[in-house]
């Protein structure tokens, strides 16, 4: 059934009744007091049976909006579990609104133990200041990249590379997009592009 409708056949069931009632006082009270009771009634029921449909179809937009709207955030959010670099939202105040697997793990913690608490709270304190510019340069609206050191729940420290982008809505930046990567795994990537490149040349000799 579609949403709404079983919502719109009550209304008419309802209006059926009140008229059903209406008619009934009409007839039992005398004709002139009726007729002074019955007209505004109608008129009123009439508004309602007028009126009843368009708010149905204002409900069923809303509710398809609603569900299209948690299937995309559904899917964003599928996406983003299934990378292997971290993902995290922060707020305007900085703090995390959304972390995914990857980057809880590379803490040691939960995801949920993430949210609400700031990054500075897991990065080594001398690379405070690495932090505090790039948030600077993100509410200026500018994308930044640098590198930094998190703090693990074992006691271990990992090095990074933060990419931050601001997150606007209407005209106006309301937090921040960022992607952590471990810079061993950025390293052992370059080291094999350049393999992959050595060897694309070497062959291209050999077949010369």
């Amino acid at each position: 059934m579609k949403p709404g409708l079983a919502e719109l056949r009550w209304a008419y069931v309802l209006f059926a009744l009140l008229t059903l009632e209406t008619l009934l006082v009409a007839w039992l009270a005398p004709r002139p007091a009726a007729l002074l009771l019955v007209l505004p009634l109608l008129a009123v029921q009439g508004g309602a049976v007028w009126l009843a449909p368009r708010i149905v179809t204002l409900v069923r937009g809303h509710r398809q909006l609603k569900e299209s709207f948690e299937q995309e955030l559904d899917f964003a959010r599928q996406v983003m579990e299934s990378v292997n670099h971290g993902l995290t939202v922060l707020d305007g105040d900085g703090r995390f609104t959304y972390v995914n697997r990857a980057y809880a793990q590379m803490l040691g913690l939960p995801a949920s133990a993430l949210v609400g608490r700031t990054p500075f709270e897991f990065t080594v304190p001398d690379d405070h200041a690495q932090l505090q510019e790039g948030r600077r340069a993100r509410e200026a609206g500018q994308a930044s990249s640098y590198r930094t050191r998190l703090r693990r729940t074992d006691g271990t420290t990992l090095d990074v590379i933060v990419t931050g982008t601001p997150q606007w809505h209407k005209g106006r930046i309301v937090g921040n997009f960022a992607v952590i990567a471990p810079l061993g795994e950025l390293m052992n990537d370059l080291c094999c592009e350049k393999r992959r490149q050595a060897g694309a040349g070497g062959d291209q000799s050999d077949q010369g």
